[in-house]
């Protein structure tokens, strides 16, 4: 008697079912593997504005105060062109030497214009604690120019119209992060955040509590690409391509004045972290819920997108006297 020999073997429908408990085990583990991805982005971002406090009070140990917002050759005047021409470097610049970056510092000639050929390889130069991690590419952004801008004292900006193109004035290292202007406009005295042009903060004039008042937040460049380097003359921001409210019919849509490029107010009129109708020169992140800002003492904090702007201006501003509650 012949014995039917049994065929080892997946049928047609176990196969689906394996697939489909595999599809279902991948779908959960995705979310996991994102989550924890996210969070060691959130801490290594917290790390770099760490760093870059221990940076900021390395120099206020040296020179007696914190390093300007960016440093300008001339005062402010009724043109910005005339106000904007000198070297803006920014607080980023000269906090160099305190960040283990000597080198970089040492080979920028800040005595010339950032968009000087001489400092192109500086300029280019990427520093990693000025980048979060949850920011992506490109690491090089192009420096831009909308058209004529104005100021007139105290503060009336006149802006080119959004459809303007962008006329590219040169190339730099990404950064994430900015400078807190205060809650007033970007040249109106007195002003009252930490940095600011030719600004001379020292602790003693953060009145309000170095371990309360806003230095520096995320600026993420998917939002509007800016560089550490500081303000070049004609500069503007704009949105860049996977913000919001980008349109590439209007291109110099909401841009922003030359100071925007490294620092960032929070006004009356402004909006809190990563809302989607924030201007370009605004505070916003890649991670989700809010962002991350670096304390004047030290400390980081992150910021809900949630939290009142009251309590967002109180932050942000050294000498308000505000009381802040804990709603963010």
């Amino acid at each position: 008697m012949t014995i039917p020999r049994r065929r080892i073997g997946f049928t047609l429908i176990e196969l689906l079912v394996v697939i489909a408990i595999i599809a279902v085990l991948v779908g959960l583990l995705l979310p996991a593997v994102q989550k924890v991805r996210e969070a060691a982005a959130r801490t290594k971002c917290l790390n770099n504005l760490h760093q870059v406090g221990l940076g900021l009070h390395n120099y206020h140990s040296a020179y007696g105060h914190f390093p300007p917002g960016f440093s300008a050759a001339t005062k402010p005047a009724t043109a910005l062109q005339e106000s904007d021409f000198g070297p803006g470097w920014s607080l980023f610049y000269h906090i160099l030497p305190y960040v283990e970056q000597e080198n970089l510092h040492s080979s920028i000639n800040q005595k010339l214009p950032i968009l000087d050929p001489a400092n192109k390889a500086g300029r280019e130069t990427m520093v990693p604690i000025y980048v979060c991690p949850s920011d992506g590419p490109p690491r090089l952004i192009d420096i831009t120019d909308s058209g004529g801008t104005t100021w007139t004292p105290p503060n009336t900006f006149s802006y080119p119209p959004p459809s303007s193109p962008l006329t590219v004035l040169g190339q730099a290292s990404v950064s994430s992060y900015a400078g807190c202007l205060g809650t007033l406009g970007y040249e109106e005295q007195p002003y009252t955040g930490v940095f600011h042009r030719n600004s001379r903060v020292r602790v003693e004039d953060i009145t309000d509590g170095s371990s309360s008042t806003v230095g520096v937040g995320e600026r993420t460049s998917r939002f509007s690409a800016n560089s550490w380097v500081g303000p070049a003359w004609q500069q503007e921001t704009v949105y860049a391509p996977s913000a919001p409210k980008y349109d590439p019919a209007q291109p110099s849509f909401r841009c922003r004045a030359t100071p925007t490029a490294v620092l960032v107010h929070v006004r009356i009129t402004s909006l809190q972290p990563n809302h989607p109708d924030n201007s370009p020169g605004s505070f916003f992140s890649s991670h989700t819920g809010g962002a991350q800002f670096l304390n004047m003492d030290g400390s980081g904090r992150f910021i809900s997108s949630t939290v009142s702007i009251e309590s967002y201006r109180a932050l942000c501003s050294r000498n308000g006297g505000e009381v802040i509650p804990g709603d963010y």
